[in-house]
């Protein structure tokens, strides 16, 4: 217990960064751009492999018994309090300007490579957070695996936001996104300015009757779907490989290299056309029949729904198990060595909706252009051999 004298410490330092704070003027995300003179914290917290920046900073505040306002103030960095204050951290987690940086690195002792590590920066590449394709590759709040938050002491990993997390390598898991008890989707709004963080609990507010309350259910004890015997835990490494390199180069992308945003938004479209049109067998003999049944659950619950944020960024509210079924499908298509390999990987598709009498070209499966060069190229191609096909069938019938 660290008790009141520490906290005190903590004041005493918040008075004279605020000082400091108020003489500068705030950048246009609520940091201090100018630097100025600030003390070191007395409390020290590593941070752990992979963990976001707001887990960090909740774990310093536990660690220093503050709340999470007085370790805002202690920081320096926004100059403003309550909510406004709170609202301006979260949106750090995407990256960390250089006076941020300096300010943080000059107070805990951290290194400025390890603090832009916390934030998705080096994960998305790009820090114009209103972007509709850097912001579609962020989730709303973030999902989470329960038993790397009981191994880790509640802190969370930082590519646990973004939209095409949907597993854990460590453990073989589908990721959680919701509390098993109030049912609340986690972190999608900054910590309250007077709590103490309580690390690994939910944080959602719930009630009746008026009166609201923190929820504070251990997450660790969330329910997960194991994955070990199927493909998604093997695409989620491979996905993650592709983020932190911020390209690939790699399959049908081996003759034009494209960066990740293009990358993953071939994957949402493919994949969502292959399990729209796709018979429900086939679908989950290659994703396996476990992840099908988690996929056609969270589907019934009308989760694969897009949300608009107040700032106009898109980010999907859909599921892991959504997400890890549009990349199972897609990913060995787009990994083929070339367009004639990738065009032969779709072929129990083309073939089954034509056994079904579905067209290509009528709007219920059309399969719409717009993704990047090398799969616009691979559907030119698709179309191509499935109106050959159908031509010569219907030629054969009326020969017939």
């Amino acid at each position: 217990m660290i008790g009141n004298s520490s906290n005190a410490l903590l004041v005493g330092h918040c008075c004279l960064v605020m000082v400091f704070a108020s003489a500068e003027e705030t950048g246009p995300r609520g940091g201090v751009e100018a630097r100025h003179a600030v003390r070191t914290l007395p409390i020290r917290v590593d941070p752990l492999p992979e963990e976001s920046l707001d887990s960090w900073l909740e774990a310093l505040a536990s660690r220093s018994d503050a709340t999470w306002g007085e370790i805002l103030r202690a920081l320096g960095i926004f100059g403003m309090n309550g909510n406004t204050a709170s609202y301006w951290a979260t949106r750090a987690n995407l990256s960390l300007t250089p006076g941020q940086v300096d300010t943080i690195g000059h107070c805990t002792g951290v290194e400025p490579r390890r603090l832009q590590a916390m934030t998705l920066q080096p994960w998305i590449k790009d820090s114009s957070w209103q972007t509709p394709s850097v912001a579609s590759l962020r989730v709303t709040g973030s999902r989470f695996c329960p038993r790397c938050l009981k191994e880790r002491g509640g802190r969370w990993r930082v590519w646990w936001r973004l939209r095409w997390a949907f597993a854990c390598p460590t453990h073989g898991c589908l990721l959680a996104d919701a509390c098993s008890v109030c049912g609340g989707l986690q972190r999608t709004a900054p910590s309250r300015f007077g709590d103490v963080p309580k690390l690994g609990s939910c944080t959602r507010r719930v009630g009746r009757s008026g009166e609201a309350w923190r929820c504070s259910d251990p997450l660790s004890g969330v329910p997960v779907t194991g994955l070990e015997t199927g493909p998604a835990v093997v695409v989620q490494r491979e996905i993650l490989s592709v983020l932190r390199a911020g390209h690939v180069s790699a399959g049908i992308y081996a003759s034009s290299p494209v960066p990740s945003t293009t990358f993953t938004r071939d994957l949402r479209r493919l994949g969502e056309w292959m399990l729209q049109n796709g018979e429900a067998y086939d679908v989950a003999s290659r994703i396996s029949h476990l992840l099908f049944e988690q996929y056609v659950l969270r589907a019934t619950k009308a989760f694969l729904q897009p949300l608009v944020t107040s700032g106009g960024a898109r980010m999907t509210r859909s599921s892991p198990a959504a997400d890890a079924a549009i990349a199972c499908m897609a990913l060995p298509v787009l990994q083929a060595p070339d367009t004639e390999a990738a065009t032969q990987r779709l072929q129990w598709l083309t073939s089954s909706m034509r056994r079904r009498g579905l067209s290509l070209s009528d709007h219920r499966t059309y399969w719409h252009p717009g993704n990047g060069p090398a799969l616009d190229a691979l559907r030119r191609v698709v179309l191509a051999q499935h109106s050959s096909r159908g031509w010569l069938a219907n030629s054969t019938a009326v020969r017939a």
